[in-house]
C-alpha cells in the first residue's frame, strides 16, 4: 500500500500525491512496471477526499455515461463516473497542465484510486496533445529493434495478435490495445501503456516506430499499401483526439499526417494464425 510514487508512460513522468486524509491505495499489477525513481516530473497529479462544491463550469464535451468535459476561466474540470454513487472523481488541470488535481466522492472508499477509471488516461490525452504524441487503440510490437504497430478498432484482432506474437523470439509486446505515439525530432517513437486489452501486456519500453499496419479480418494473408489520407483517417478513427481543443486537434491532424508522410503505413488482411506473422517479418526484414 502506497501513498506517493512516480510512474512514467510514454516518456511522460508523473508525480501521483494523496492527502492525508485520503489513505493509501493498491498500484494495480499493470502499472507497477511503470514506477520509477524520482527525479524530473512532468505532471504532477494531487489526490483529494472530497468534492467542492464550488467547481463549476460550462459544458464543452460529453462522453456518456463515463465523462464529461466543462472549462471555467481556463481551467478544464472533468467529472469522471458521475452517475455511479461512490465512484464519482473530478480531474481539475489548468491549461498549460504541470500540475492537476483528483477529488474523489466522500464515500469513495477504496475506490479513491488514481488509478481506478479512465482518470489518468484522461489526464494523458491533454498532456500529449500539447506535448507531441497521441494514444493509438493498437497493439504494438519490439522485434529485432523495430517497433511494428497494428492498428485496429475493438474486436479487429489486437489481442489476437499480441498472443502469437508474445510467443515468437525476440519479441517484446509492449501493449495489446494502446500505444503511446510520440515525435522525436525527425523520428517516430512507440511506448507500451498500462491500459492493456484483453490480454495483459503493459510494458514501459519504447522503440522507433517503423512501420504502420491497420488491420482486417480475412480468409487469407495479404497486404496492401495505404496513401495519402486514408492512413491518416484510420490513425484518427482508432486514437483518442481531443475533440474539445481545436489547437490539439490540429496538432494530432498534423502528427498523424507527418507520420503517414515517413512511416510506410499497410492495411493487413489476416487469418488469426502463425501465418500472418510470418508474412509480417517478410516485409519488414
Amino acid at each position: 500500500m502506497v501513498k506517493d510514487l512516480q510512474i512514467k508512460i510514454g516518456a511522460v513522468s508523473i508525480s501521483v500525491e494523496g492527502d492525508a486524509q485520503l489513505g493509501s491505495w493498491e498500484i494495480p499489477a499493470a502499472y507497477r512496471p511503470f514506477i520509477v525513481k524520482s527525479g524530473k516530473t512532468d505532471i504532477t497529479l494531487r489526490s483529494h477526499k472530497g468534492i467542492p462544491d464550488t467547481i463549476i463550469g460550462e459544458r464543452v464535451f460529453d462522453c456518456p455515461p463515463i465523462w464529461t468535459l466543462y472549462r471555467h476561466n481556463g481551467t478544464s474540470i472533468i467529472r469522471i463516473l458521475d452517475d455511479l454513487s461512490g465512484l464519482e472523481r473530478i480531474l481539475v488541470f489548468p491549461s498549460h497542465l504541470k500540475k492537476a488535481d483528483l477529488y474523489f466522492a466522500e464515500k469513495a472508499g477504496r475506490f479513491a484510486d488514481p488509478f481506478y477509471g479512465p482518470s489518468m488516461e484522461l489526464l494523458m490525452v491533454n498532456y500529449l496533445a500539447q506535448s507531441g504524441g497521441a494514444i493509438i487503440h493498437s497493439c504494438g510490437i519490439a522485434w529485432n529493434k523495430r517497433g511494428i504497430l497494428f492498428v485496429g478498432e475493438p474486436g479487429a484482432g489486437k489481442s489476437t495478435l499480441a498472443r502469437l506474437w508474445a510467443a515468437e523470439s525476440g519479441v517484446e509486446v509492449l501493449s495489446d490495445d494502446r500505444i503511446i505515439i510520440l515525435k522525436k525530432g525527425d523520428l517516430f517513437w512507440m511506448y507500451g501503456t498500462p491500459w492493456h486489452g484483453d490480454a495483459p501486456y503493459a510494458s514501459p519500453r519504447g522503440v522507433r516506430l517503423e512501420r504502420v499496419f491497420f488491420l482486417r479480418h480475412g480468409q487469407k494473408n495479404r497486404v496492401k499499401e495505404l496513401k495519402g489520407v486514408h492512413p491518416v483517417l484510420h490513425l484518427l478513427t482508432c486514437s483518442f483526439p481531443p475533440y474539445w481543443d481545436p489547437d490539439g486537434m490540429a496538432f494530432t491532424l498534423d502528427l498523424f499526417t507527418d507520420l503517414a508522410a515517413h512511416v510506410p503505413c499497410q492495411e493487413l488482411t489476416f487469418r488469426p494464425d502463425r501465418s500472418a506473422l510470418e508474412l509480417v517479418k517478410k516485409i519488414t526484414e
